[in-house]
């Protein structure tokens, strides 16, 4: 699918407290209200969409018993639902996801109640990217999930969190997060070096660091005073026991040694991380062992906030 560019973005409430996601979404359509529950009230106010006197849709709601403000924000959501021609893009939030999609070109047609009316979505409702990446609403800007609290069935969207949306869906980023991954790979780049020239005590307290501050405890060292060096962990809320081999070189031989190591250890411990920062520890395929090489922590270091430190011991 290209990319989108629609002409405008709406938000839309599936049904009060999300009654009709469910069916919206399996079915790939959109399901609005005629504020009626009488199907006789709901085929006249359809008749009144379909010729396009708004004014006496207006009108059948004050009669209904609205206000008058209330009912000319009715009619207009209708209206917009009506006659939007494809070039809208309507998004809802549903079960922690974003989900999108563009209407077909079908007129308005009558749902079964009665008295609420249905368009369909273009290939159904999305949930992802254009790259096939989830939109979970946890990964997106606050500017725009805070549309999921909206009380009324629909609105426009703001023109930044309406840019920001079409971004996401075409599966790019915003340019100033463009920058900051740039900016966040060569400084990984540069800590990868600045780790290789740790003496190995101060890489082994380096990993130590990274480990106590997910959660694991150091509870003891298991290989004593040497370049290669064993520390053992304790995970509280699991109540996992680990050990990690600290490497500064490595070869898949060294990884395979350090493997049977675990294997007769299994009575003491459930799971080793193996951590290097130079060589090549080859190919691994074992659910109990956790290889993580430079680049990955590297990762790590950053995300602990330890680049601080790992500067200081090398200035």
């Amino acid at each position: 699918m290209p990319p989108i560019a629609p002409s405008a973005v709406r938000y839309i409430k599936l049904g009060e407290h999300g009654i009709w996601e469910t069916e919206c979404l399996e079915q790939g359509i959109i399901r609005t209200g005629l504020d009626s529950v009488h199907p006789a009230t709901g085929a006249e106010r359809l008749a009144l969409c379909q010729s396009g006197r708004w004014d006496e849709l207006r009108q059948s709601f004050v009669a209904g018993g609205r206000d008058p403000r209330v009912a000319t924000r009715f009619a207009k959501e209708i209206r917009l639902f009506f006659d939007d021609d494809g070039t809208t893009l309507w998004i809802t939030f549903a079960a922690g996801r974003l989900y999108w999609g563009l209407l077909e070109g079908l007129p308005a047609e009558m749902h079964t109640d009665g008295v609420t009316i249905v368009r369909h979505v273009q290939d159904g409702w999305r949930g992802t990217d254009l790259n096939g990446e989830p939109l979970r609403m946890a990964r997106l800007s606050g500017d725009l999930t805070q549309l999921a609290a909206y009380r009324a069935t629909s609105c426009n969207v703001g023109a930044a969190a309406a840019e920001y949306v079409v971004r996401r869906i075409n599966g790019q980023k915003m340019p100033e997060v463009e920058r900051a991954l740039a900016a966040s790979r060569e400084l990984c780049s540069s800590l990868v070096e600045l780790m290789r020239r740790l003496l190995p005590r101060d890489f082994e307290l380096l990993v130590d660091l990274v480990f106590s501050t997910s959660g694991w405890r150091r509870v003891g060292e298991v290989g004593g005073a040497q370049a290669t060096l064993d520390i053992e962990l304790f995970l509280p809320s699991t109540q996992e026991r680990a050990f990690v081999q600290v490497k500064s070189q490595t070869t898949p031989a060294q990884l395979m040694e350090y493997i049977a190591r675990l294997e007769e250890r299994a009575d003491l411990y459930s799971r080793m991380f193996y951590v290097y920062h130079s060589g090549d520890p080859g190919t691994l395929n074992h659910d109990r062992v956790t290889v993580i090489g430079p680049e990955q922590l590297a990762r790590l270091v950053l995300d602990a906030g330890l680049t601080g430190w790992l500067i200081e011991k090398r200035s």
